[in-house]
């Protein structure tokens, strides 16, 4: 086990806090946020794991990720901020 196994089991265990307060979540804020951490967990592990492959098909699987969750997490906040999107 290598130094980037560990950091990749690593953010697996910082993924647990997040999908608690997904579930858990007393507001709707704090579920939108935890989906937010939990997406740039994900993304910053399929970084780690595209240079672990040597892989940049991963890469882009991380960008599109990181756009569609910056996207979706102004959307529903101002949603949940105003009532309406546009």
């Amino acid at each position: 086990m290598n130094l980037l196994d560990l950091a990749l089991l690593f953010m697996v265990f910082a993924m647990v806090p997040c999908v608690y307060r997904t579930i858990m979540g007393p507001t709707i804020p704090d579920r939108v946020i935890a989906v937010d951490a939990m997406t740039t967990v994900i993304v910053v592990m399929l970084g780690v794991y595209s240079f672990v492959q040597g892989s940049v098909f991963f890469m882009d699987v991380a960008l599109v990720l990181s756009i569609i969750s910056f996207v979706g997490t102004v959307t529903i906040s101002k949603y949940l901020d105003e009532g309406v999107v546009l």
